[in-house]
Parts: structure tokens; C-alpha cells; sequence
């Protein structure tokens, strides 16, 4: 019985000192009691997490080393999507913080006691917003764990809380701003960041903990500032405060910075540092040291060199042997020794097995090397192989892919030069020694043959041993290696097929699956195709075998056939000899080819990559080897306009001077005599915008004459302008209207001989290819006006499928129908047609009703009648429709009768009416082509045709129109070249966020992004808010004024039951 009443009391008397330590009270005892529970209950268990975690984290994260500067700490990684992402999830210490702070938090003031009123200090204490004494870490901890999760901006607004509600506490006030600035830093918030820092002063680090916090938080903001001087002492210190694998880190960082202000023997030393770092991973130290050699000051750099050569004997360190030999390369490139550079620069491709960004940087450097040296044949695969590898954030990413580009086209020219220049000094040679020089090539070929069936029979057995799934012992590989006796079929065999992916991906890089997919820029048409097949070509045709051995005789005949083996074999002397020009006229050839391709690069250099000294160094090797060349005229021309660009005017009126003196009657010397010659070339660019707009402005009013009138005064004017072939092309489309098929065809073919790579080159082929087929040219009643409507795209670049993808339509008369009233926007009125229609619809159908619908996409604009529920219907309709006179349509207004579910897949795919009339000329149903094709178009058609169903005009590839400005070719015309609010166009239109089913394909204004709202989760306070998206470039933006801080809205925390702190089994 005792026993029972000593329990029943001991609960009472722990019940009462619950209640009396609850937070609803608060006196010094449940201060104490809400303070202890918190630091060894819910808190202990969060802050261990984050500890764990955090360490995890910084040991773990693979930095790229590649960057020009690594990361200061792996969590600021996540503010950039595109970089490597570190480990580690906070979660779990944040809703502990979370559940403290629920639990815990003492906000009931204490009663106050008599005598103290006078009293500042007790004044202040009873002002508190909390007066739990432990929760501030709470709080403290919440903050770390967003900002290593990657939430900054939440991170930010809960150390900005902090420091406001705390501020008795002016520790923890240093160290919350500190950290609110570090959160600032990793969003970009870098002005925000320095007001914070300047905030804090040097009399408030009171402890060791804060000053290395101060030290890492400013390193970090003139890191990221660019302000590298002064970030120096500030990560030298902070390094200093450090530990583990985040001291290394700093170490290696503070010697990026270094290397960047030029101090390399600091560097060489700070990466030094990094390299002997005990606890670092080895990866680190192996790029340490690295970096290392790339900052060597020394004199002599073989010492350097042989210790470099040492690290490539360690098994270790095999996949990463394109690095080792990228440093040598870089040593000696730094004491001008191309020769060896270039060799290491080619080891360290061959010896690469990651295929990743490293390879990519050696890649790069040996073809800014040849580019440098003008061999931009061996540039070329350089960079070719390179930039797919490289992330779009690579710096100078977007330079190195023009380059890319452009080297396709100049390897051409290069490879004809080196090549030609190499046959013509055999040439000069005698007999036995070009037979010794052929020799040796052919005695290299056969060595690096050797050398690669060697690699690929040792790939084989790797890939053996890989799809067998053993692990490769390289101690005890094998030195000799048979080839696969597997006769299966390749793609059956995986051991040939890994071999042969390793292969390619080694030799091609990433390419992908496409039609010539060796070739980075192809051509879009074959001139082939434009020429109707004559008798002759079809009875070849038709009698392959019999054109074949009448070509095979005429060809064999005499010759002898172990000969003609051997000079089509390069193992052979014959292969080589036969190419060497023997004649004067061989090597009058041989001249001209060299001529072409110094010109051309030098002109290729000028206009695409504007590197206006490698421009001029191949016009001066043209013209020291070739005076009297016959490019002469256009390279003084175009060395006068480079000149003149960069202000070097007197070697520019050399060049004029020079023009004027040799080629007086050219139409340069003509018009250089004009004093005011450069005013007008500075003219040029408005006088062709006006020139351009005035043609087609004339083409719209289908004033063919003056189209034609002003394409000759361009050509007088501006021959070589870069608007020409936008002129050629307007020019040719104004000859459909005339009905003149051979002036359309020819002006078409000239525009591709003389532009054949230009954006109108697809659209000009492949009216050439409609015409090839047999289709004729139909003007229509609309004019040129017409043409252009019906090739509009009913959709924008998201929805929008590729052009030349098939597409069916299901022309099924018993769908759901729509008429689609389509017509120009510029010369219709939407709004009296949609009056026009509706009030029609009211007169004419008392009880029937009809939805309307307008769309507009660009320059071609639809009213959609809704509500026929089949062909029936909607034919019915339409005799109404024209039957009433007292409905004045505009004749430009074209009526479409399409089904819904047509009309719907057309917007889906971003198509054009022009497909769909197509889809329905070439399909068998008569009567449908008589009710969906317009009447203009239908009416055009031969009797037999139109009854078979079949159009063979020229309607279904109707020239559109280049709507482009004059100074931008292969955008839309008639524009102005000065920037102006964007027109949209079927090919760049964007549907504006309105509630479907409506479709607009003028694009909305952007409107800036709604202010992000950070959490924090207690009383209301002014944070830290997101910055507005910037608009859309097109769109002009008034000056902002700076962003206001929003209040701070605590984050609504989970309800937790008193008494249920969670893990009640690890805590205490």
C-alpha cells in the first residue's frame, strides 16, 4: 500500500513541476528546464546530423578541377545546375531545428517584478522576443542546414531573423550576418553581400570561430567580385582557420588566384600545399600537383619535365595520363619549344580514356597552336573533336564553337594549299629522290597501320574481358594479343562491338546519327536534282549493266591493269608518283589551287572570324608568291576596308592608292575617285535597308516592275552586299506573279550557285525540286500576297515539327467541321469580319448557333466558325454564306473547310495550311480536294486533274517571301535593320499564356517574375526577397529602382504534440 501511494505521489510532484516548467510560464526555472531539454533533446540529435553530414560532404565532393577557380565550399556547387553536385541532404537537421523551435520557445513575458521598472537592462530583457536562453542555436542551426541544402535564399531570411531577434546576444548577431552574407554570395547578391560586411566590425569577432568566418566570407565575396588582390590575405586567413580536406581546398584555390595575378611562384607553392595535404584525396593532390608544373618558374624545366614523366610509370595514375602530358606540353610551350609541346599535346589525346573535358583542353590548345601557325587542316579535327565535349559554360565557349564552324570551311582550302605546295616541291625534285621520299611515307603508313591493329586486337581484349566481367589485371595483361575468332554477325558480338564504339568515339568524338555526319556544315541541295531527266540519262537507267561495260571498256582499254592496281593502292610508289605534276600545265594547275586557297582563307578569316592579321598574312603570302595573281584587285580592295575598320589609315589609302594606280576602269577605281567614297561606304548598310524595303514593299503591292528595278540597282550599287541573296530571292518570287517559270527557275539557280549556304538556300531548292517534278506556277487571284499567307506555321518553335516530317490528316466527312477564314492582318480588319460573320449567322439561323474563334499568327490571321457537326453541315453553310448579298467579303478573306480534328493537329504540330492542302492534293479523294482546297486555287486546275484529284502546280511549295531585315539574312523582310519591337513570323512565333482554346501568335509582353518569398519560420520581419526576372531582351525595361525588402513571413511549422520530441530513443 506504500508502495502504491509513494508512485501515485511521485507522479503528482512530477506533474506539478511539468506545469510549472511549461512554456505557457515563464520563470527561472522553466527558462532552465525548456533550455535543457532543448540542448540535449530534439537539438542534440539535429546538430549531430548536420555535423555528419557536413563532413560527409566536404570529403566527398569531387571538384572540377578544370574550372579556372574551384568552388570555395562543395554547397555553393548547387547554386550552379550545371556543375557537379555535392552529397549530403540537411533535411532531417532542419526539422529538428524546426520541431525545437515549436517545443521550446518561450514568447509569455515574465510578470513583472516591483522596484525594477527604472531599471534599462531589466527594461530591455522584458522587450525580448524570446526567452528560451539555448534556442538561438536552434535557429543558428536551421540557417547551416538550408544553406548546405542549397536554399540560400531561405538560409538568408532565417540568419537575417536571427540577427534581429537575438540582438542581446551580439555573437550570435556577428556570426548570423556573416552567414547571411555567405548566403547572399553563393545567389550572385554581391552588392547586398558587401553592405552586410561592412556592417560587422573587427570589435565584434570575439572568438576564433568568428574570425575565420569573416576571413572565409570576404575571400569568398572578392573571389567572386573579381577583386583577386584583395581577396589574397583574406583566403590566406581563412586557410589558416580551416581543417581537413576544406584547408586543402582553400589552398588549392588561393593558388588559382594567384596564378591569375601572375604570381606563380606563390602559386607554385600554395598548389604546393595541396599536393602534401596528408588527409586530401588523392585526386586532389594529383591535380595539385598538376597545376604545379603549369606555374614553374624555373630555368631549367626538365628537372620538372622528369618528374612529370616519373608520375606516368604509376599504375595509379594511368586514366590519368592525358594530364600528365598536357603539363609537359605546357612547360614547354612556356619556353617557346612548339616543336616538343605539340608532341606532348598529341600524347596526351592519344593516351586519353576518359574522353572528358581534359581531353577536350588538350584538344583545344594543340589547335590554337595550328590555328596560330596557319595549318588549319590539323586545327580543324581539333576543334571538331573538342567542343562537344566542353559544357556550354566553358569560358570562351561560344567563340571556340564559331571557330569550330569556320574551320570546316578553311580545312578545305589549307589541305588543297599544304597539299599542292607538297606535290609541287616533289616536282622540283629528281626522279630517285622522289621515289625516296615516297618510300618513306609509304614505310610511316605501313608502321602506324602496325601500330593500330595492335591497339585495336589489345581493345578487343579489353572489350573481352568486359563482357565477360572481368576486372583487367594490367600487371598481368598480356604483351601480345589474338584477334576474335567469333564469326557471329559484329552487331551480335559484343566484345567487337565495344571495340568498335571505342574506336570511333576515339577517332570521330560525339557525333551524331545523322546523313553525313562526317561533315559539320551540308549542303542542303544537289544542283542533280533541279534538272529533269532526259531521254538518254533514263534509257542509262534502265540499262545499267550494259552503260557500266561500255564505260568500263572505254576506260580499261589498254591500260594495264597491275598498273592502274597499283595507283589506286597507297602502299604502292605509283599512288604517289601519279599525283605529281610533270607538266607545265599540271603545274599551272597546281598554282591556281594554291591561289584559290590563300585567297579564300584569307577572306574567310576576314568576314566570319574578323582575325584580321591572319586575314592579312595569307593576302601577303598570295602576293609575295603571286604578284600577278588574279585576286589582286579584290585583296587591295579588302585590305582597304580591313584597314579602315581598325582606323590604320595610312596603310588603308595604301590600298586605295594602289586600286587606283592598277585598276583605275574597275568598278573599285570608279568608285574610290569619288572623294566622299568613304561616306558613302559608312552609308552603305542604310542606303541597301532602303533599297531592300522598297523592293519589298513593291512586291507586296504586286508591283513587279519596280522588285525588278530595284534588284538591278543593287546589283549596280552593292554587288558583294550580304543582303544580296535576300534581294535575288524576292526578285525570282516576283516572277510567279508574271507566270514566267524560266526567269523563276534561272534566278533560283543562280542564287544557289553564287550563296549556297545562306538560310534561303532550303526554301529556293525546293521550289527548284517542285519544278524539276513537273509542277507549274500558278500566280492565283491574290497576288504575291496570297503566297505568303498559306506557308505561315500555325504554331511556334516549342510546338513546331521539323520541316520536310510527313504528317497524315483523317479526311473523314463525318467529323466535326470548321470554316477557318484566313486572311492577311495587315490589309483585312478582324474586327468588321468578325462583325460581318456574326451578324450573318444572326439574319440567316434563328435557332442554329455558331461559336467564333479569331487567331492570329503573325501576318495571317483566322476567324474559325465552330459548330458543324459534318461536311453536310459545313457545305451547306457555305452556299448560305454565298448566297448573301448583303455579306461583303474581302477578297483577300480565303475560305478553309477542315475538319477539327485536322485543324487541331495542325496547330499541335506547328504546321502550315500549304501541308495541308498538299495532304489532300496528293490523296485520292476528289471530293474532299473540291471542298477544302480554296476556290482560286481549285479553279486553276486542269479538268482531268482536278477530277483525279491531283494539283500539279506549283501552289504547294509557293514562294514565301523572306521576311527578314536587310542587315540580317534569313530573317523576316521588309523589316527595318534598326533594332525595333519583334515581329512575329511562322518561324519564332510564341503562344502568349492566355486560357485556351484562344491562340495568339504575337508574343506577350513579358511580365518580371513574382518577388520569391523566403521563409523564416517566425514573426513577421522585413528579409531578404528575390530579385525580379529580367525581361526579355526585345523588350525595352525602365530603369528599376532597387528592390525593397519584404517582410518576413515565418515558415509555418508542423504541429507537434507536447512531450513528442521525436528519436525519443536517442535522446536523453
Amino acid at each position: 500500500m506504500r508502495k502504491i501511494l509513494y508512485i501515485v505521489l511521485s507522479a503528482l510532484v512530477a506533474a506539478m513541476a511539468f506545469q510549472s516548467c511549461s512554456t505557457r510560464k515563464n520563470t527561472a526555472a522553466s527558462r532552465a528546464y525548456q533550455a535543457f531539454t532543448t540542448r540535449y533533446n530534439v537539438y542534440f540529435n539535429g546538430d549531430e546530423h548536420y555535423k555528419e553530414t557536413l563532413k560527409e560532404m566536404e570529403k566527398t565532393y569531387e571538384d572540377d578541377y578544370s574550372r579556372t577557380l574551384i568552388f570555395m565550399h562543395p554547397a555553393e556547387a548547387k547554386a550552379d545546375p550545371k556543375a557537379t553536385q555535392p552529397s549530403g541532404d540537411f533535411t532531417r537537421s532542419i526539422e529538428k531545428a524546426q520541431k525545437a523551435i515549436q517545443l521550446h520557445s518561450i514568447k509569455k513575458r515574465p510578470k513583472k517584478k516591483s522596484g525594477r521598472n527604472n531599471d534599462p537592462k531589466y527594461k530591455a530583457w522584458l522587450k525580448r522576443d524570446e526567452y528560451n536562453p539555448f534556442l538561438h542555436n536552434a535557429w543558428m542551426m536551421m540557417g547551416r542546414s538550408q544553406f548546405n541544402n542549397g536554399d540560400f535564399l531561405g538560409a538568408a531570411s532565417t540568419f537575417y531573423y536571427t540577427s534581429r531577434h537575438f540582438n542581446w546576444l551580439p555573437a550570435t548577431v556577428t556570426e548570423a550576418r556573416l552567414w547571411q552574407a555567405r548566403s547572399y554570395i553563393s545567389m550572385g547578391w554581391l552588392y547586398e553581400a558587401e553592405n552586410i560586411m561592412r556592417q560587422v566590425k573587427e570589435a565584434d569577432l570575439t572568438n576564433g570561430t568568428l574570425r575565420g568566418l569573416y576571413n572565409y566570407v570576404y575571400g569568398d565575396l572578392y573571389v567572386h567580385m573579381h577583386e583577386y588582390d584583395k581577396a589574397v590575405p583574406y583566403l590566406t586567413e581563412a586557410m589558416a582557420h580551416a581543417k581537413g580536406t576544406q584547408k586543402t581546398r582553400i589552398s588549392f584555390l588561393l593558388g588559382q588566384v594567384y596564378s591569375l595575378l601572375g604570381r606563380k611562384q606563390d602559386a607554385y607553392q600554395a598548389f604546393g600545399k595541396a599536393a602534401k595535404a596528408s588527409g586530401a584525396p588523392y585526386r586532389t593532390q594529383f591535380n595539385a600537383r598538376i597545376k604545379q608544373s603549369e606555374v614553374y618558374q624555373g630555368e631549367n624545366i626538365e628537372p620538372e619535365v622528369k618528374a612529370l614523366r616519373r608520375m606516368t610509370r604509376y599504375d595509379r595514375n594511368k586514366e590519368y595520363l592525358d594530364q600528365i602530358y598536357y603539363a609537359i606540353g605546357n612547360l614547354y610551350l612556356s619556353r617557346r619549344d612548339t616543336t616538343r609541346a605539340i608532341e606532348n599535346y598529341e600524347l596526351a589525346i592519344e593516351k586519353s580514356t576518359r574522353n572528358n573535358i581534359d581531353k577536350a583542353i588538350a584538344q583545344i590548345t594543340l589547335g590554337e597552336l595550328f590555328f596560330a601557325r596557319h595549318r588549319y587542316d590539323k586545327a580543324q579535327p581539333c576543334y571538331s573533336e573538342a567542343v562537344p565535349l566542353l559544357p556550354d559554360t566553358y569560358p570562351g565557349y561560344e567563340q571556340l564553337k564559331r571557330r569550330s564552324d569556320v574551320l570546316d570551311e578553311l580545312a578545305v582550302y589549307s589541305q588543297n594549299v599544304t597539299l599542292q605546295d607538297s606535290l609541287l616541291r616533289l616536282s622540283a625534285m629528281t626522279p630517285e629522290e622522289q621515289l625516296a621520299v615516297v618510300n618513306k611515307i609509304i614505310d610511316d603508313l605501313k608502321k602506324k597501320e602496325k601500330e593500330e591493329a595492335e591497339r585495336a586486337k589489345k581493345e578487343e581484349y579489353l572489350a573481352q574481358q568486359e563482357a565477360a566481367g572481368n576486372g583487367l589485371q594490367t600487371d598481368k595483361a598480356p604483351n601480345t594479343f589474338t584477334l576474335n575468332t567469333d564469326d557471329s554477325w559484329y552487331f551480335y558480338n559484343n566484345a567487337t562491338r565495344n571495340a568498335g564504339r571505342t574506336d570511333f568515339q576515339k577517332r570521330w568524338g560525339s557525333r551524331r546519327l545523322e546523313d553525313d555526319w562526317r561533315r559539320r556544315n551540308k549542303s542542303s541541295f544537289d544542283f542533280n536534282d533541279f534538272e529533269t531527266p532526259t531521254d538518254d540519262e533514263e534509257s542509262d537507267e534502265e540499262h545499267p549493266d550494259e552503260a557500266e561495260a561500255t564505260l568500263d571498256n572505254g576506260e580499261t582499254e589498254g591500260e594495264d591493269k597491275e598498273l592502274a592496281a597499283k595507283e589506286n593502292d597507297p602502299h604502292f610508289p605509283e599512288y604517289y608518283l601519279k599525283q605529281i605534276p610533270k607538266t607545265d600545265l599540271e603545274r599551272l594547275t597546281s598554282n591556281d589551287v594554291i591561289q584559290e586557297g590563300l585567297y579564300s582563307m584569307g577572306l574567310i578569316l576576314k568576314d566570319k572570324l574578323e582575325d584580321y592579321p591572319s586575314a592579312n598574312d595569307e593576302w601577303q603570302r598570295l602576293l609575295s608568291r603571286y604578284p600577278d595573281n588574279i585576286y589582286r584587285l579584290d585583296v587591295y580592295y579588302n585590305l582597304y576596308l580591313m584597314y579602315t575598320r581598325t582606323g590604320q589609315t595610312a596603310l588603308a589609302d595604301r590600298y586605295r592608292q594602289l586600286i587606283l594606280s592598277d585598276f583605275a576602269d574597275s568598278k573599285y577605281g570608279q568608285a574610290m575617285r569619288d572623294p566622299d567614297y568613304l561616306d558613302n561606304l559608312r552609308r552603305m548598310e542604310s542606303e541597301q535597308e532602303r533599297l531592300y524595303e522598297r523592293a519589298y514593299d513593291a512586291y507586296l503591292d504586286n508591283r513587279n516592275t519596280q522588285v525588278h528595278a530595284a534588284y538591278d540597282e543593287m546589283m549596280h550599287k552593292y554587288p558583294l552586299s550580304k543582303i544580296m541573296p535576300k534581294f535575288m530571292f524576292i526578285d525570282a518570287l516576283a516572277y510567279v506573279t508574271e507566270n514566267n517559270p524560266d526567269k523563276f527557275r534561272s534566278t533560283l539557280k543562280e542564287l544557289l550557285e553564287r550563296y549556297p549556304d545562306t538560310d534561303i538556300t532550303p526554301l529556293a531548292s525546293a521550289y527548284l525540286a517542285g519544278l524539276a517534278k513537273g509542277r507549274k506556277l500558278n500566280s492565283g487571284s491574290g497576288g504575291n500576297l496570297r503566297g505568303m499567307i498559306w506557308d505561315m506555321r500555325l504554331g511556334n518553335d516549342s510546338t513546331a515539327v521539323a520541316e520536310g516530317d510527313s504528317i497524315v490528316f483523317d479526311l473523314n466527312p463525318a467529323d466535326p467541321q470548321l470554316l477557318v477564314l484566313a486572311y492577311p492582318t495587315d490589309s483585312v480588319s478582324p474586327n468588321k469580319l468578325l462583325f460581318d460573320i456574326a451578324r450573318h449567322n444572326f439574319t440567316s439561323y434563328v435557332v442554329k448557333d455558331f461559336d467564333l474563334e479569331q487567331m492570329n499568327f503573325g501576318r495571317l490571321g483566322m476567324l474559325i466558325i465552330k459548330g458543324f457537326a459534318n461536311l453536310d453541315e459545313l457545305t451547306h453553310y457555305r452556299k448560305v454564306l454565298d448566297a448573301d448579298a448583303a455579306l461583303s467579303i474581302p477578297p483577300q478573306v480565303r475560305p478553309v473547310m477542315i475538319s477539327a480534328k485536322n485543324f487541331e493537329l495542325l496547330l499541335q504540330q506547328g504546321r502550315s495550311l500549304e501541308e495541308y492542302f498538299r495532304f489532300v492534293n496528293e490523296s485520292n479523294a476528289a471530293e474532299a480536294v473540291r471542298t477544302a482546297i480554296p476556290d482560286d486555287i481549285y479553279d486553276t486546275l486542269p479538268e482531268e486533274e482536278a477530277a483525279e484529284g491531283e494539283r500539279p502546280v506549283l501552289d504547294d511549295t509557293e514562294p514565301v517571301a523572306p521576311n527578314a531585315s536587310p542587315t540580317d539574312v534569313g530573317t523576316h523582310p521588309g523589316a527595318s535593320a534598326t533594332p525595333t519591337e519583334p515581329t512575329p513570323t511562322e518561324n519564332n512565333d510564341t503562344l502568349p499564356e492566355t486560357s485556351a482554346p484562344e491562340y495568339n501568335a504575337t508574343p506577350a509582353k513579358p511580365t518580371p517574375a513574382p518577388t520569391a518569398k523566403p521563409t523564416s519560420p517566425e514573426t513577421p520581419e522585413a528579409k531578404p526577397t528575390a530579385k525580379p526576372a529580367p525581361a526579355s531582351k526585345p523588350v525595352e525595361k525602365p530603369a528599376s529602382k532597387p528592390v525593397e525588402k519584404a517582410a518576413v513571413r515565418p515558415v509555418p511549422l508542423p504541429s507537434y504534440p507536447q512531450g513528442s520530441e521525436g528519436d525519443e530513443e536517442e535522446e536523453y
